[in-house]
């Protein structure tokens, strides 16, 4: 075990971020470089900050510490709105390097980011606007997926067939050509029971040709799913339980037979009281009378059910009846929402768009675009829109009387514009308006195309700020490798 304190501990936390905010900045932007990857499966060429991040360590432990809490940031970016790995990454080293050398204490340091950051997204969300057209829907695609013309027509054409609350997943498809498959199916807002029903590298549990069982009590004795494990067996499905709680004994017997007898996954009835009713009602409708479907990918939060054998005369009776509900008066603005995710969940169903390539690295490099894209259109979707490329943050650094994250914010603007080889400039001048990175032009964000999401740019800063403040404040390290 180890033991350091103050600049025997922040030293080389500090090296860890500059460390893994560097390999992540070499990828930013539209002049941004790849990154090639070598692990033990072999090589990965990439353009995703979170990807590049997942795989920077360092043999020196302090070192790693750094690295690991920035780390961990991109993560959890990735996760709360799936993009803008990369921004949080260079805004968390950028605000780490800037103040460490600050004479302040570091709570007043604390308090003053917390000041400035606080600032910083009222403006954000003041300046958002909604998106509105599918031509909004395609410049946000086509901008996270690398300025890729071809994915994002794909991304935003899927989106804007299966409407702001419908479903949308990837997967790798079986020829060299990308292409979408819409089918049956709905998402629930319950993810699995047990993390170790995890089967894929992506954190999700993946089940193919799938009987549902559905349980209206609590399931605390094996013998309540035993006929339903022999009639996944028999029928040589892979089996999904929904229960209002599950106990550990069966969660164990499930888990042990896992990939020998029965691939199966456990999840919690989505909703409350008569929502989950309701729910639970919607859910075997889409399955039909089988009570089966294609594929069913769960995850942490979500359960999506994928290619099911709905009757299509229930459907369109489903489709009325949440109509002449949401036409009715005395609805709360919750169950506005509800019923019309229900609404989505019947007219769009579930979209899979496949992702195809000459090879195997030229595959994974194209999901990472895709995974970002996907992600970027379903924030901006939630959440609006700001001005793309670092500018909204540029912005607020004219607009707004910040005392430490003035110059900070302009970061990502300032790595942009400078692998766009361009020199030195006033950034108080006309390049305050706008400018395109991939055709150096400069212009209004808006007019050429460039934006971002406003969760993905407000969950950057926020999570680049926790991050620094976590670095910033620390006065001991212990490192126990035993």
């Amino acid at each position: 075990m180890n033991v350091l304190f103050d600049d025997n501990a922040k030293t080389p936390l500090i090296t860890g971020v500059k460390l893994i905010g560097d390999a992540v900045a070499t990828t930013f932007g539209p002049n941004g470089k790849n990154v090639i990857i070598k692990n033990r499966t072999g090589i990965h060429v990439t353009k995703d900050g979170a990807t590049v991040a997942k795989y920077v360590n360092h043999n020196d432990p302090a070192i790693s510490m750094g690295i690991d809490v920035i780390k961990d940031i991109a993560v959890k970016t990735a996760k709360d709105v799936g993009d803008g790995t990369t921004t949080a990454t260079i805004l968390a080293r950028e605000i780490v390097v800037s103040l460490s050398k600050s004479s302040k204490h570091p709570i007043e340091i604390l308090r003053t980011l917390t000041d400035d950051l606080k600032k910083v997204v009222h403006y954000l969300d003041k300046n958002k606007i909604e998106i509105s057209t599918q031509e909004d829907l395609l410049k946000v695609a086509t901008l996270s997926a690398n300025n890729d013309p071809i994915l994002g027509q794909l991304i935003s054409d899927t989106y804007y067939r299966v409407g702001k609350d419908g479903s949308v997943n990837m997967e790798e498809s079986s020829d060299i050509n990308n292409s979408v498959v819409f089918s049956n199916g709905l998402q629930i807002d319950s993810g699995f029971s047990s993390p170790y029903f995890i089967n894929t590298d992506k954190n999700t549990c993946e089940l193919n040709n799938v009987l549902v069982a559905i349980f209206n009590e609590k399931l605390v004795e094996l013998k309540q799913v035993v006929e339903v494990c022999n009639q996944a067996i028999d029928e040589k499905k892979e089996l999904l339980i929904l229960a209002p709680d599950i106990a550990s004994n069966i969660i164990r017997m499930l888990l042990l037979n896992k990939g020998s007898q029965l691939e199966s996954c456990t999840v919690i009835n989505p909703g409350n009281g008569i929502y989950r009713d309701t729910l639970l009602g919607d859910i075997k409708v889409t399955l039909g009378n089988t009570m089966t479907c294609e594929k069913v990918i769960i995850t942490k939060d979500t359960t999506t059910f994928i290619g099911c054998t709905i009757d299509e005369t229930i459907k369109q009776k489903k489709i009325e009846s949440i109509k002449s509900l949401l036409s009715g008066n005395g609805l709360s603005e919750f169950e506005i929402l509800f019923h019309k995710k229900r609404l989505a969940n019947y007219y769009g169903g579930v979209a899979t768009i496949l992702v195809g390539g000459y090879s195997k690295v030229e595959v994974l490099e194209k999901k990472d675009r895709v995974e970002d894209a996907i992600a970027a259109v379903k924030a901006a979707l939630d959440g609006g829109v700001l001005p793309g490329g670092g500018v909204a943050l540029l912005h607020a650094a004219r607009d707004l009387d910040l005392v430490l994250l003035d110059k900070i914010i302009q970061t990502p603007f300032n790595i942009l514009w400078r692998s766009a080889g361009q020199p030195e400039i006033n950034l108080k001048n006309e390049f305050w308006n706008g400018y395109d990175f991939k055709n150096i032009v400069n212009g209004d964000m808006y007019e050429m195309g460039i934006i971002d999401p406003f969760l993905v740019t407000k969950t950057a800063l926020e999570n680049a700020v926790t991050a620094a403040s976590l670095i910033l404040t620390n006065g001991c390290s212990i490192i126990n490798m035993d």
